[in-house]
């Protein structure tokens, strides 16, 4: 899949959005004002919207690092990689060539939910040093993005743990789920 808007690179991978990332972006940005505003009904419209906002566009950063992490892997194996594109799944690391051996084939897949779920626990834990504690809603706007985009993250690298045990998807890694074969 290519990127129709390029975003820039980072260590000569190319970074970009497929269209189709916008009307994701805009779900995700809508489901999350009318939870911010179940939440929290104090906050004014300005503030649930602003909130969504940023925290959607936080979530797909925390997508591009998840992608990053296996175009990374696969670089130090020798591995080429093209791109990283953005759509309405997830992402994709567009890895040119075939993992010559298992074990770097396993670390291919299993990278990406590693740092997903790192980048969870390490939000929960800023979240709960503040003082957050389970079941309550955060009231802050800034603990809620935190609070959502740790949850998301443990809760992606759960169920995307199946990466690596899905060797007939070789050339593009799509950051949503495979089952494991039966």
């Amino acid at each position: 899949m290519r990127a129709q808007i390029r975003l820039g690179s980072v260590s000569g991978i190319r970074i970009g959005l497929h269209y189709s990332w916008l009307i994701i972006a805009f779900l995700i940005s809508l489901s999350l004002a009318g939870h911010f505003r179940m939440n929290n009904p104090e906050w004014g419209d300005g503030v649930i919207w602003t909130t969504s906002v940023f925290t959607s566009l936080l979530f797909f950063v925390t997508i591009v690092v998840h992608e990053l992490s296996h175009a990374i892997v696969a670089k130090s194996h020798g591995l080429p990689v093209r791109s990283i594109t953005l759509f309405a799944l997830g992402g994709i690391a567009e890895i040119e060539k075939e993992a010559g051996d298992a074990r770097t084939e396993f670390w291919l897949g299993i990278i990406g939910p590693i740092t997903s779920f790192v980048i969870g626990i390490i939000c929960l834990t800023v979240l709960y040093g503040f003082g957050w504690r389970p079941p309550n809603f955060p009231r802050t706007p800034l603990l809620a993005m935190l609070m959502w985009i740790g949850y998301i993250n443990i809760m992606l690298a759960v169920l995307c743990s199946g990466e690596c045990q899905a060797p007939e998807v070789k050339l593009m890694r799509p950051t949503g789920c495979k089952l494991p074969r039966l």
